[in-house]
């Protein structure tokens, strides 16, 4: 029955976007609806060099890219998170805003991104995660997408990095649940999301992160020289401040917040933002995303810590739009990808979907 509604929804968001995209009703309901901030999130511009082994719900492709600027620059302000919060808290007329955001602070953010901003005098907001930049460590979620892009890995090569974890770690809920996964045997990409959820929501961190450590070295893996193609460095991130492009915080080691307990999660977060302001001088920055974003990766104690520690404007990754009474700490935001519609995004960014919350119907996400 679960399934039923959901594809229903599904299906209904589908035809509602594309009445109000290839009608021009959108522009009709924007003009409706109340000024909003539409805030789309990504990672990475696709660069072979540099991002290929990264999948692909991570990537967009340049052109793409251009594309998605391009239309909404004709109809809308982009802008910074901060930027657009700003117009949208001073309550002027105007055009509503949409904003683009990238996380992690990926080395291509500057050489393929900036460029793409600059041809549409836009802005933008980078969530720098600290360590990358500080030490050249690279986080576990790296380190496994890029020893099962290997060629060396063969044709499953998430089932044999799964069956390599099984012999090396010590934690039993972790081997549980990539047992589980082995033995559903629905196919490599369910199984490669399958033990990225296991490693991310049940593994013991301090576990996972030896482990997945022993399996990247073996297969040949250098952490310094990953980290140095992958992430920016801070050089990189000075030139895009200089830019104008807003950089905000992400963590000092990309983790779920809600797993950690007070202190825990504030040395994240204040360590994080410590190294911004180091770096990058002036007032620090205002702007942070929870990594992963989602309403169980985060909970009021983190969203608390993290105003207290000096940001006040902070974002998640459920969809929706943002307005002027939108709670700072939990403004909303869409993926955008190279598998993303267009419809969809312009459907949001109108108030379509708001316009149909005001009749008791919930399409969105």
């Amino acid at each position: 029955m679960a399934n039923l509604k959901h594809t229903l929804k599904t299906n209904l968001r589908e035809v509602y976007a594309r009445v109000l995209f290839h009608t021009g009703l959108h522009a009709v309901v924007d003009r409706l609806m109340p000024r909003r901030m539409t805030i789309l999130f990504g990672h990475c511009v696709d660069q072979a060099e540099c991002n290929g082994f990264l999948p692909a719900d991570m990537k967009i492709r340049a052109d793409n890219l251009d594309r998605v600027l391009g239309w909404f620059g004709k109809r809308y302000s982009l802008d910074s998170i901060a930027g657009g919060h700003d117009k949208l808290a001073a309550g002027s007329d105007g055009k509503s805003v949409v904003a683009l955001s990238f996380d992690d602070g990926y080395r291509d953010n500057r050489t393929a991104l900036l460029p793409i901003l600059q041809r549409h005098g836009a802005s933008a907001t980078i969530f720098l995660e600290s360590r990358p930049l500080d030490e050249g460590v690279v986080n576990w979620s790296h380190k496994y997408h890029w020893v099962i892009a290997q060629p060396a890995a063969g044709d499953a090569p998430t089932e044999m990095f799964v069956r390599r974890y099984l012999t090396l770690s010590e934690d039993e809920a972790a081997l549980e649940g990539l047992r589980r996964a082995l033995e559903e045997d629905a196919g490599e990409d369910r199984l490669r999301y399958q033990a990225k959820r296991v490693m991310k929501y049940e593994a013991d961190p301090v576990d996972r992160d030896r482990v997945i450590d022993q399996i990247f070295a073996g297969a040949g893996g250098d952490q310094a020289a990953l980290c140095a193609s992958l992430y920016m460095s801070w050089d990189d991130a000075r030139a895009l401040a200089a830019a104008g492009i807003e950089l905000g915080g992400h963590t000092v080691n990309h983790v779920i917040l809600s797993r950690l307990d007070r202190e825990g999660a504030r040395a994240e977060i204040d360590g994080c933002r410590a190294s911004l302001a180091r770096e990058l001088g002036g007032g620090g920055t205002r702007t942070f995303a929870y990594p992963f974003g989602r309403r169980w990766d985060y909970n009021d104690e983190t969203s608390a810590v993290t105003r207290e520690v000096g940001f006040d404007l902070a974002v998640n990754t459920h969809a929706g739009t943002n307005g002027p009474g939108t709670d700072r700490m939990q403004l909303r935001r869409l993926p955008v990808d190279d598998t993303t519609p267009m419809h969809l995004l312009v459907a949001e960014a109108c108030g379509g979907f708001d316009l149909l919350r005001r009749f008791g119907v919930d399409l969105s996400e």
